[in-house]
């Protein structure tokens, strides 16, 4: 077997009234865009959402949120690299005989 590596980001959300969020994702765009859904789900102010996802916008966003509240509300957003075990089974195949 041999190794690679993959990544993965995790979004953690919560506001202390209802459970933590936690999400996720396979690309960072993804994991971004689903922290600007949460955060402008949870606001009246910030409903309307631009077409593309900037990583500065949604964190500028979301600490506005957390600090009307930040003994319970808080978000991270956190970049994995997991290793996984990928079979080598194509590489060592033999030819069938005729």
């Amino acid at each position: 077997m041999t190794y690679d590596a993959v990544s993965a980001y995790t979004v953690l959300f919560g506001d202390g009234e209802s459970p933590a969020t936690v999400s996720v994702h396979g690309s960072a765009d993804e994991a971004w865009g689903a922290l600007d859904v949460l955060v402008r789900g949870r606001s009246r102010r910030w409903r309307a959402r631009p077409t593309a996802v900037d990583e500065d916008r949604v964190t500028e966003l979301a600490e506005r949120w957390r600090l009307s509240d930040p003994e319970r509300r808080y978000w991270q957003v956190a970049p994995h690299r997991l290793r996984v075990t990928v079979p080598a089974i194509a590489a060592h195949r033999q030819p069938r005989p005729a």
